[in-house]
């Protein structure tokens, strides 16, 4: 098992394009105090910001300020509104240093136990000026109205004074800006690459909940994918039960998106979250159109099905040629595969080396839905057993199930298990490794 790496915020943020400097005017010129002495807000000269003008949605960026008191600290302050216009604000106590601070580096000495007092915590890796809105007050998950762009303001107070500011743009994608396939059996929206150009198709797989996950696929056509967000139950024009899918349909959809307009490669990846994520390595391993492959909190064995009103139903997940796949008799979703047979185990286990791709596996370590990490390592240990030479199994030890793209508020996303801390470090660190897989496509 593979324990997350976290990514360096430097070598992340240097890659991140030009940036632009804002100049915010106190008082001008040099202050005149003695060494040892500690200035005032009023004595603090002209500080300056360098930043990007405009940010994506799941693209971490930094902020630099130069000009700030050396050696002592000073807080940093968010504000900004959400797509109600309902106003937020985030901050944090941060250390100066010389004098010019990196917020994406910079050394937090505040501290808070309280998610929803909008102080970003102390011991928290993942860059300050996106964790500001994510600790924002009052902000929670499930409630938050997304804009199509929102201003973010930045501002740092000393000596319990404003001494300088600045602002910068985040857009977030178009949920609306989808098409409906033209295919008389497949169900879901298709977003085509932002960029104008075509792009490697994704199939993107929900999980039990039984809505096509429209964020994540419009997410991956801001980065130039065309992404199916397929719906395969729990709607109109599909089964209402999660009871023998066939995983045919998978196939069919793939082969449609393989000939779709906007996309421009015959390698098509796939991406699962939860059941998703078990359907995608099951679909992944049984059919050639699939090339890298995705799962989130899935399964490397399939599972009992479910009916609509969330009851087991005795019988397998998903078919495959007009027949049950073989699965685990469970009674509660909450099942350490260590307490299975080693005959159930092999029957029940999904074939995922005959995966010709990439595979990568993200695991919530404290997942209270069902121990993902677990059935994770299912997978994982059949992958290594046949010499599989391209996957990885990360797990994030204080992540519960909800491991979404970045960035979203943090209040809401420890429902299913982890710290908040811990779901926006999974969620920031996994993403890259996401999108590098799916590089491979090209």
């Amino acid at each position: 098992m593979k324990t997350p790496k976290y990514l360096n915020r430097r070598n992340i943020l240097s890659a991140i394009g030009s940036g632009i400097v804002a100049s915010i005017a106190g008082c001008s010129g040099a202050t005149d105090e003695q060494p040892g002495e500690t200035p005032s807000a009023a004595e603090i000269g002209e500080l300056e910001f360098d930043h990007p003008d405009t940010v994506s949605y799941d693209e971490p960026f930094d902020v630099t300020v130069d000009g700030l008191p050396a050696g002592d600290t000073v807080e940093v302050r968010l504000s900004g509104e959400d797509g109600d216009g309902s106003s937020f604000d985030g901050r944090a106590t941060i250390e100066t240093e010389d004098g010019t601070v990196s917020l994406a580096d910079a050394t937090v000495v505040s501290e808070s136990d309280d998610p929803l007092d909008g102080v970003v915590p102390a011991s928290l890796d993942v860059p300050l000026p996106i964790a500001l809105f994510q600790f924002a007050s009052p902000l929670t998950n499930r409630s938050y109205s997304w804009p199509d762009e929102q201003e973010l303001a930045y501002s740092i107070e000393y000596d319990g004074e404003t001494v300088g500011s600045t602002s910068l743009s985040r857009t977030f994608p178009d949920l609306s800006a989808f098409v409906e396939p033209e295919h008389p059996e497949l169900e879901g929206a298709v977003y085509e690459p932002t960029n104008g150009r075509t792009g490697p198709g994704v199939v993107v797989l929900h999980g039990s909940g039984g809505s096509p996950l429209h964020h994540r696929s419009a997410l991956l056509a801001s980065r130039g994918y065309t992404a199916f967000a397929l719906h395969y139950f729990g709607g109109e024009g599909v089964p209402a039960d999660l009871n023998e899918i066939p995983i045919e349909y998978v196939r069919d959809a793939a082969e449609w998106l393989r000939e779709y307009e906007t996309t421009s490669s015959d390698r098509i990846g796939l991406y699962g979250a939860s059941k998703g994520g078990e359907l995608a390595l099951l679909a992944g391993s049984q059919f050639d159109v699939f090339d890298a492959v995705v799962s989130i909190n899935g399964s490397g064995l399939v599972w009992e099905g479910l009916t609509e009103s969330w009851q087991l139903t005795d019988a397998s997940s998903w078919s495959h040629g007009g027949e049950p796949v073989p699965y685990v008799e469970i009674d509660s979703w909450y099942v350490d595969p260590d307490s299975l047979s080693e005959e159930t185990i092999g029957e029940a286990s999904i074939p995922v080396e005959k995966i010709d791709g990439r595979v990568l596996l993200v695991s919530g370590g404290d997942d209270t839905l069902w121990p993902s990490a677990d059935l994770h390592d299912v997978a994982a240990d059949r992958l290594e057993e046949h010499d599989h030479p391209n996957f990885e199994h990360l797990v994030y030890e204080d992540a519960g199930h909800y491991i979404s793209p970045p960035y979203r508020p943090a209040v809401g996303l420890t429902e299913r298990g982890g710290t908040h801390e811990g779901a926006v470090e999974a969620s920031h660190d996994h993403w890259q490794s996401v999108l590098e897989t799916f590089s491979t496509l090209s």
